[in-house]
């Protein structure tokens, strides 16, 4: 599968199709496998931090989410051909779980929103089998029924996501796939408001949560839109002088 690299970061070029078709295939052929997702926040903060870079090119899938991501690759010569967000993703993943019968788990978040999340999914999808959820992330203080999951999505935040699954992922008798989907339940279960659909369109995604949570989100939203572009940058001319 073709891929880009970025800050030493291994980022699959797929559309939301392509990606959706790959997750199927590894529920089909038997796991486990992980799919992490790279935003702007997550390459940058994996930049001077070799085990990040190293536990993020372990995903067997890595996903374009952001449009940063999309930007600078085109900025430097390496075209993504779309922007695969996470939470599209999942929600379209839970589709084709529901089709096949395949059954899902959520773990992570807090205030219960793990739950409201299966609650959403199941509503949204009423084939859709649910194995269970928690917000536990010992292994012990999760119910037995993540045993018998085939999808689990790992809500934690980066990096601690992408940790729980690769420690985690070779105890799991059932599972097939295991996703890293960051803030995803959040935005389901009605949380953290998305921006309109227009709005995501363009590219404006970041100005309209700054807009919404301008003391949570500045930082964050400077690191993304400034910092990441001028570091990678810098590091794609420092390998070209390399080479």
């Amino acid at each position: 599968m073709e891929h880009h690299t970025i800050c030493g970061v291994r980022i699959d070029n797929v559309t939301m199709d392509e990606a959706l078709s790959r997750a199927e295939k590894m529920v089909l052929h038997g796991g486990p496998h992980a799919i992490f997702s790279a935003n702007p926040e997550i390459v940058l903060a994996a930049l001077h931090n070799a085990a990040r870079t190293e536990l993020l090119n372990t995903g067997d899938l890595v996903l374009p989410d952001g449009v940063g991501i999309t930007r600078v690759g085109r900025l430097l010569g390496m075209p993504f051909r779309e922007r695969v967000a996470g939470v599209d993703f999942m929600e379209a993943f839970c589709a084709r779980a529901a089709a096949q019968e395949w059954p899902v788990f959520f773990l992570g978040g807090r205030n219960n929103v793990a739950q409201r999340t299966s609650m959403y999914m199941q509503h949204a999808f009423p084939s859709l089998r649910i194995a269970g959820w928690s917000e536990e992330t010992e292994m012990e203080m999760i119910s037995e029924s993540i045993q018998g999951a085939y999808i689990i999505f790992v809500a934690l935040g980066a990096p601690k996501q992408e940790e729980w699954i690769h420690e985690h992922m070779q105890k799991l008798q059932s599972a097939k796939c295991l996703i890293a989907v960051g803030g995803a339940f959040d935005m389901i279960a009605g949380d953290t408001p998305r921006a309109p659909s227009l709005i995501r369109a363009w590219g404006f995604e970041w100005a309209w949560r700054l807009s919404i949570e301008p003391s949570r989100r500045w930082r964050r939203i400077i690191n993304a839109v400034v910092i990441f572009p001028i570091q990678a940058i810098k590091w794609h001319m420092s390998r070209k002088e390399i080479v």
